[in-house]
C-alpha cells in the first residue's frame, strides 16, 4: 500500500503537470494526416477549409492551411476518412484515405480553378510510402491480424514479421539487447519491469485493431531505439462483432509425429473461444450516441491441456545397484570410485571392487531418488550423451477482458477510455528444471504460475485553434503474479531425510556429479505503474512542432523465496582419490551420484530469505521536436529528448552496496542515505548478530561518501533526433536519421543476484566438503557419522558460526553508473512501385552502449598463476588466493558493455488490394556484443562465455597473467551475437482466390453453386534463417579450425543415436558404426593428441605439470583462467518453416458472414535439426527443434 501522504503528494504532481500542460508525446497510437494545398501550377493555396470526416464514427474536424499553404490533423484514431478542401474560385476537392496506427500521412489536395459546386474526387488519397517523415516502421492492419496463421493467438507472435526484429514477445531489434524495446497498448507501456519483455498475459488478438512498431528514426516523442504501438479497437456508428471457436488436437492425424515422438504424436489439446462486439451507445429515446459515443467489448479464452517435450540425463538401472562401472565420458576415459571408509592417515583410499558399491551399503535416500527420478528411455551412456526423452502434461487457461468507451464532449473535445483484466493460469507436471517420474504430479522439475493484469486508460483531446492541441493520457497498470514448482506444498525435506530448520514445504535443490533434480523458486510479484502524459502540437508557417513530456511512477514488490527448503550437493569428494602433492584429485577419480549412494554429502544449506523487495522509482520524459517544410520535397526534422530514472529506492531500506574504492581489507557493505543497518526493519537480531560474529560490519552510505541510494541517478540522457525526408519524384524518397536513445535494465538483472546480499540474507550452511576452512576435507578423510543424511544438520540457532570461506555478494560499481545508451541512423530509399506496391531499401546501424556489464573483482587468483609466481601450492582455503579473503564478488555489475549492428534491408510489400496482400524481406545482419542477457534473467556471465553473457575477466585470470586494461579485457568477450541469425527472410501474404461471383472464373454461378465456389481465401507466412552463432565447449581447447564444409559432415551411429558431425569434436570415433572409419578418423583422429579440440595435459585433464620450490611435481588446472578459444565463430543449421491457411467465407443474409478456417502450421512437416553438441561436435538427427506439422480448425461468425 502506497503511503497516504505518498499518494496525495504522487496525485498532486500528476494534477499539476496535466494543468501546466508540461506536455509529453501521449505515444497511444493516434496517427496524423498532413500536407500542402497547391493549385494547378503549384503554388501554394492559403487560407483553404479542409475538412476531415471519420466515415466509421462521424467525427468531424476541421482547420485551415497555412499562409504557406500547410494543413495539419492530429490526434486521429485509425480508420477510414474523407478528406476535402476548399477555396473561392477552385472546384471542391475530396479524398478518401485510410490511416493506420501511428502513421503520418501525407496527402497533397492539388485544387483546380472553377467553382465550388464542382467535386474532384480522389481515392487512395494517401500515398503507400512515408514521404514527410524520417521513421523506418511497419505496420500489421486488422486483416494481417485477423487471418494469418497464427500458431497461439499471442499478439507478439506477428512482431518478427518486422524487419530487424528478432524474438517476438521478448524481442532484439537490429542487434540491441532485449529491454530496449517499449510496448504500448493505447499509450500504457506493457513491457514486463521485471523481465524487460512483454507482459506475462498479452491482450486479446480480437481487441487489437492495428499495431506499429518503429525499429529506427524515430523522433523525439520516443524515449526508446524501437517501439511497438498497439491500438485497441472501438465502437462504431453500426454495431459490429465476432464470435469464434479455433480447435486442434492430436487426433486422427491433426498432428504430426516429432523425429523424438516415436509412433504416438504427443497430446495436444487447444481451445480459443470469444466474443467481441462494439456500436454506438444508443438508449432508445433517452439517448442517441451515433457519431457521438461508442462502446466496445471483448472477451478471449484458451483452455489447453497438451504436453511438453523433454529431455536430460538420468541413472540407469545398474547405476541405481550401485554398479558405476559405466561412468565412461565421450573419449572412452574411465572414472574409478573409492571407499570413502577405507581412507588411511595420508587421505590415501582403496576402489570399490569392479566399481560397484554393495547392495548393502547403499543409502536409503538412493531409493527414494529411484522413486522419483523418471527412468532411462533410450540405450544411452548418461556421462555420454541424452537417455531420457519424455513429453509432460501441460495445462494452460487463458482470460481476456476488455472494455473500452469513446465519447465526443464537444467539436473541440474527445474522451476515451479503456479497461483490460487478464489472466494466465499454467502447470507442467515435469521437464521445467528436471525429470521426474510422470506419475510424481508434486516432484522436483515441475512448475507453475499464476499471472495476472490489470490495465486501464483515460485519453483526452482538446482542440485550441486549428493550429494547436492538446491530447492528455491518464493510466495505470497492475500486474500481480505468483510462480514456482508443484512440488512448493509437499514437504519433501522430510520425505528426503534432509535437515528443515525453517520447517519450509517444496523440493530442496540436489545435485549430484552430472545429474540435478532442481526445482524454481517461488517468486510471488506486484508490479504497478502510474502514467500521466501530454502532447501538445502546434503548427506555424513551415514548422510543425510537438512538445511533450512524461511522468511515471513504479511500485514494484518482488520477492525471491529461494531455496528455505534446502540447497544440498553431492560432489564427488567422497568417492575421489587424494593427490597430497597437488592438494586435489587425482584426475577421472570420484562421482557425485555415487556420493549420494553412500547418502554422503558434501554440502548444504538453508536459506533466511529477506522476502520482499520493495522498489520505486519514478520516470521522467521531456521533448520537442520541430518537422521543417523547407520545400515541397525537402522536410526536415530536428528534435530533443531527455529522460531520467530516478536511483532506485527500498521502501525498507533493505538494499546494501560496498565501497568498492576501499573492499581491500574490509569486510564491510554500505546502507542507504543515513540509515543504520539496526533500524532497518524486518531483519532477525540474531541474522545480523551472526553476521557481525562473522566479522561483517556496515556503515551508511553518507559516511562512506556513496551516493544516497547506493546508485547515482543518471541526470545527462539527452537524445538528439536529426532526419530528413527528400522526395527524388512523385514515388520516390530518401530518408535518413540520427538519434540517440535510453532506457533502464531490467530488474531481474538486479534482484536474480543481489538477493542473497548480506546482511539481509543468511544461507546457513553445513559445508562439509570444507569442513577444516580447505576445500579438500572430504577428500582426504574418513565420514563421521553426522555427515550422513538422516544424521547431518543445519545450524540455526540463535548466534551461528558462519564458514570461513569467502561470502557472495553482489556490488553495483556507483563509480560511473548510467541507464544504456544506444546510438541509431539510418539511410533508407524507398519506391512506390505501382499504387498499392511500394519496396524499402535500408542500411541501419545501431551502437549500444553504457550495456549492463558483468565483471570480476577480488577473484581467486588462477592457480596456475599462483604457482607460476610463488613455487608454492595453492593454500588449502583457496579465498585466501583473493585480495580479500572475505568476500566472492562473483559478478559485479556496471554499464561498460557494448554492442555494435550493422543491418542491410530489402522489403517489397503490398497493401491489401483486388484479393491480394504480401510483405517479403531479406534482412542482413553483422551483430556483435559484449552483453546480450536474454530477457527475465539474471544477467550473470562467465569469463570463458560462449553466448554473449560475459564476465570480464581480471589479470590474475589469464593464463600467465597479465598487464591489460579493463577495456581490452572487456574485449576479449566482444563476440557475434548468438541471437540474431547473419540472413533472415520472412514473408507473409493474403489472397482471394478468384472464383465465384464477382470473380474471375465462375463469377455466373448460381446463389447456390456460389456459395461452394465463391470466398475461398488463402494465407500464409514462412520464415528462414541461417543458423545462429555458436562456440565450442570452454572445457576444451582449439588447437586449429574444427569447422567443416557441409560436404564434409559425415553421418553416423554413435552413443545410440544416429548423428552428424558438424565440426571436429572430442570424442572416440571407434565408438561409431554406419560410416567409413577412415574419413571419420581423419577429422577425428584416434590419438586424442591429433585432435583440432581437445583437453590439455598428458592426461587430457587439462591439468599442466609446475615444478615447486621443493622439486615436487604438481599437475595444475588451468581452468580457471580464460581459455583461448575463438567465441561464437560457427555457425549452425538454418531453420525454415512455412505457415498455411485456407479460409471459406459464407455469406448469411446482409449482415452475417461465416468463416471456416484451417491452417497448418509446419505445412511442408519439415523438421529442423537441433545444434551440434559443443564437446563432440555432434548433432543428434534423431529431435527436431521445432513442431511438426500441426492441423487447426476455426469458425469465426462475423456481423
Amino acid at each position: 500500500m502506497i503511503p497516504h501522504d505518498r499518494y496525495c503528494r504522487n496525485a498532486a504532481l500528476v494534477l499539476l503537470f496535466a494543468l501546466t500542460g508540461a506536455s509529453l508525446m501521449a505515444q497511444t497510437g493516434t496517427a496524423v494526416l498532413r500536407g500542402t494545398v497547391t493549385d494547378a501550377t503549384r503554388s501554394v493555396v492559403p487560407n483553404a477549409k479542409l475538412t476531415l470526416i471519420n466515415r466509421a464514427t462521424g467525427l468531424t474536424r476541421e482547420t485551415q492551411s497555412s499562409s504557406v499553404g500547410i494543413f495539419y490533423f492530429g490526434a486521429l484514431p485509425p480508420g477510414p476518412y474523407t478528406l476535402t478542401a476548399e477555396a473561392a474560385g477552385f472546384k471542391k476537392w475530396s479524398g478518401s484515405l485510410t490511416l493506420e496506427v501511428g502513421q503520418t500521412a501525407v496527402v497533397e489536395p492539388v485544387l483546380e480553378v472553377g467553382t465550388l459546386e464542382a467535386v474532384i474526387e480522389v481515392s487512395g488519397a494517401a500515398p503507400l510510402i512515408t514521404t514527410e517523415s524520417m521513421e523506418v516502421g511497419d505496420v500489421k492492419d486488422a486483416l494481417r491480424i485477423e487471418q494469418l496463421p497464427l500458431n497461439g493467438r499471442f499478439i507478439s507472435n506477428l512482431f518478427n514479421l518486422t524487419p530487424g526484429v528478432e524474438g517476438g514477445g521478448n524481442p532484439r531489434v537490429h542487434g540491441l539487447k532485449v529491454g530496449s524495446v517499449e510496448m504500448l497498448l493505447d499509450g500504457v507501456s506493457l513491457v514486463d519491469r521485471f523481465g524487460g519483455g512483454i507482459s506475462r498475459v498479452q491482450p486479446g488478438l480480437d481487441t487489437i485493431q492495428e499495431f506499429r512498431i518503429e525499429t529506427a528514426g524515430s523522433n523525439a516523442q520516443y524515449s526508446r531505439p524501437a517501439t511497438v504501438i498497439l491500438v485497441t479497437k472501438s465502437g462504431t456508428n453500426e454495431l459490429h462483432g465476432s464470435l469464434f471457436e479455433t480447435h486442434r488436437n492430436n487426433a486422427g492425424g491433426l498432428r504430426a509425429r516429432q523425429r523424438q515422438e516415436g509412433n504416438t504424436p504427443a497430446k495436444l489439446v487447444r481451445n480459443e473461444f470469444g466474443v467481441s462486439a462494439g456500436g454506438p451507445v444508443y438508449l432508445g429515446k433517452w439517448y442517441d450516441g451515433r457519431n457521438r459515443s461508442f462502446w466496445f467489448f471483448a472477451y478471449e479464452g484458451l483452455r489447453q491441456r497438451s504436453r511438453a517435450f523433454y529431455e536430460d540425463v538420468v541413472p540407469t538401472p545398474e547405476m541405481w545397484r550401485g554398479d558405476f562401472t559405466q561412468v565412461v565420458d565421450v573419449s572412452g576415459q574411465r572414472t574409478t570410485i573409492f571407499d570413502p571408509f577405507t581412507t588411511d592417515s595420508r587421505g590415501m583410499r582403496t576402489p570399490f571392487p569392479g566399481n560397484i558399491i554393495p547392495q548393502s551399503r547403499i543409502h536409503p535416500i538412493y531409493k527414494v531418488m529411484e522413486s522419483v527420478t523418471h527412468p532411462p528411455t533410450l540405450p544411452v551412456n548418461p556421462y555420454q550423451g541424452i537417455n531420457m526423452r519424455e513429453y509432460y502434461p501441460v495445462l494452460q487457461n487463458i482470460d481476456n477482458l476488455t472494455l473500452k468507451g469513446d465519447h465526443r464532449l464537444s467539436d473541440k473535445d474527445t474522451l476515451s477510455g479503456r479497461f483490460t483484466r487478464s489472466r494466465n493460469n499454467f502447470k507442467q507436471l515435469g521437464g521445467r528444471f528436471g525429470g521426474p517420474r510422470i506419475d510424481v504430479p508434486d516432484a522436483f522439475g515441475t512448475g507453475r504460475s499464476d499471472a495476472r493484469i490489470y490495465n486501464a486508460t483515460l485519453r483526452h483531446t482538446h482542440i485550441f485553434t486549428p493550429t494547436s492541441f492538446n491530447e492528455l493520457l491518464l493510466a495505470g497498470h497492475r500486474a500481480p503474479k505468483d510462480s514456482g514448482t508443484l512440488a512448493d506444498f509437499t514437504d519433501w525435506p522430510a520425505k528426503l531425510g534432509f535437515p528443515n530448520p525453517f520447517g519450509a514445504k517444496g523440493w530442496p535443490s540436489l545435485g549430484a556429479g552430472n545429474f540435478y533434480w532442481d526445482a524454481d523458486n517461488r517468486k510471488p510479484e506486484m508490479l504497478t505503474a502510474y502514467v500521466v502524459e501530454n502532447n501538445a502540437t502546434w503548427i506555424r508557417g513551415r514548422h510543425t512542432v510537438k512538445f511533450g513530456g512524461k511522468l511515471r511512477f513504479e511500485y514494484n514488490n518482488i520477492a525471491e523465496l529461494q531455496q528455505t527448503q534446502g540447497s544440498h550437493d553431492f560432489g564427488p569428494d567422497w568417492t575421489g582419490q587424494y593427490d597430497p602433492v597437488a592438494d586435489d584429485f587425482v584426475s577421472f577419480t570420484g562421482d557425485g551420484l555415487a556420493s549420494l549412494a553412500l547418502g554422503l554429502p558434501t554440502y548444504l544449506s538453508a536459506q533466511y530469505n529477506r522476502g520482499y523487495f520493495y522498489f520505486q522509482q519514478k520516470e521522467f520524459g521531456l521533448y520537442f521536436q520541430d518537422t521543417w517544410k523547407i520545400t515541397q520535397r525537402l522536410t526536415l526534422e530536428l528534435g530533443v529528448r531527455w529522460d531520467k530514472w530516478t536511483a532506485w529506492n527500498e521502501k525498507l531500506n533493505r538494499l546494501v552496496n560496498v565501497d568498492l574504492d576501499n573492499f581491500a581489507n574490509r569486510f564491510e557493505v554500505i546502507t542507504p542515505k543515513d540509515v543504520r543497518m539496526e533500524s532497518i526493519r524486518g531483519v532477525p537480531p540474531s541474522v545480523l548478530a551472526s553476521w557481525r560474529a562473522r566479522g561483517l560490519s556496515w556503515r551508511t552510505a553518507r559516511e562512506a561518501g556513496l551516493p544516497d541510494n547506493l546508485l547515482p541517478g543518471d541526470n545527462n540522457n539527452f537524445g538528439p533526433r536529426l532526419g530528413a525526408a527528400y522526395k527524388l519524384t512523385e514515388h520516390t524518397v530518401l530518408r535518413l536519421s540520427y538519434g540517440e536513445y535510453f532506457w533502464t535494465m531490467p530488474l531481474s538483472q538486479v534482484l536474480q543476484t543481489s538477493r542473497t546480499n548480506p546482511p539481509f540474507n543468511l544461507r546457513f550452511e553445513n559445508p562439509i566438503a570444507a569442513y577444516d576452512g580447505t576445500g579438500t576435507y572430504a577428500l582426504r578423510t574418513a565420514p563421521r557419522p553426522e555427515f550422513v543424511v538422516g544424521n547431518v544438520r543445519i545450524d540455526t540457532e540463535g548466534i551461528v558460526t558462519l564458514p570461513s570461506t569467502a561470502r557472495p555478494m553482489m556490488p553495483w560499481d556507483y563509480r560511473d553508473w548510467r541507464d544504456n545508451h544506444a546510438r541509431s541512423w539510418h539511410f533508407t530509399v524507398e519506391r512506390q512501385l505501382m499504387r498499392d506496391t511500394a519496396l524499402r531499401l535500408s542500411y541501419i546501424g545501431d551502437q549500444g552502449r553504457d550495456l549492463e556489464q558483468r565483471f570480476a573483482l577480488n577473484s581467486r587468483e588462477a592457480e596456475y598463476n599462483w604457482v607460476a609466481r610463488t613455487r608454492q601450492a595453492p593454500p588449502g582455503n583457496r579465498d585466501l588466493m583473493r585480495v580479500n579473503k572475505d568476500w566472492n564478488f562473483s559478478q559485479v555489475a556496471n554499464h561498460t558493455g557494448y554492442s555494435n549492428n550493422h543491418s542491410l534491408q530489402a522489403e517489397l510489400e503490398r497493401r491489401y488490394s483486388n484479393g491480394l496482400a504480401f510483405q517479403w524481406f531479406y534482412v542482413f545482419t553483422r551483430a556483435l556484443t559484449t552483453s546480450d542477457a536474454g530477457g527475465f534473467t539474471s544477467g550473470n556471465g562467465a569469463i570463458n562465455s560462449t553466448d554473449a553473457q560475459f564476465l570480464v575477466p581480471e589479470n590474475i585470470q589469464l593464463l600467465g597473467g597479465g598487464n591489460l586494461s579493463y577495456d581490452q579485457r572487456l574485449r576479449l568477450g566482444y563476440q557475434n551475437n548468438t541471437n540474431i541469425p547473419a540472413h533472415r527472410v520472412r514473408w507473409n501474404g493474403i489472397w482471394d482466390l478468384p472464383f465465384g461471383k464477382g470473380r474471375r472464373f465462375a463469377s455466373g454461378v448460381s446463389p447456390l453453386l456460389n456459395q461452394l465456389a465463391g470466398g475461398w481465401q488463402l494465407a500464409t507466412i514462412g520464415e528462414w534463417g541461417s543458423g545462429l552463432w555458436r562456440g565450442v565447449s570452454s572445457a576444451r581447447y582449439l588447437f586449429g579450425d574444427p569447422t567443416l564444409s557441409a560436404d564434409e559432415r559425415l553421418e553416423m551411429t554413435i552413443f545410440g543415436k544416429r548423428q552428424r558431425l558438424w565440426f571436429r569434436g572430442d570424442f572416440d570415433p571407434r565408438l561409431a558404426s554406419g560410416v567409413d572409419a577412415q574419413k571419420l578418423q581423419q577429422l577425428v583422429p584416434m590419438d586424442r593428441g591429433q585432435r583440432v579440440l581437445r583437453p590439455v595435459g598428458a592426461a587430457f585433464d587439462n591439468r599442466i605439470p609446475q615444478v615447486l620450490a621443493t622439486g615436487a611435481v604438481r599437475l595444475t588446472s588451468i581452468t580457471d583462467t580464460v581459455n583461448w578459444n575463438a567465441r561464437s565463430f560457427y555457425r549452425g543449421p538454418g531453420a525454415w518453416n512455412t505457415d498455411v491457411s485456407v479460409f471459406k467465407h459464407f455469406q448469411i443474409r446482409e449482415r452475417f458472414k461465416l468463416r471456416f478456417t484451417a491452417d497448418f502450421f509446419n505445412f511442408f512437416n519439415h523438421p529442423n535439426d537441433a545444434y551440434p553438441d559443443g564437446t563432440t561436435g555432434l548433432q543428434d538427427l534423431t529431435v527436431s527443434t521445432n513442431e511438426p506439422r500441426i492441423i487447426q480448425f476455426s469458425l469465426r461468425l462475423q456481423f
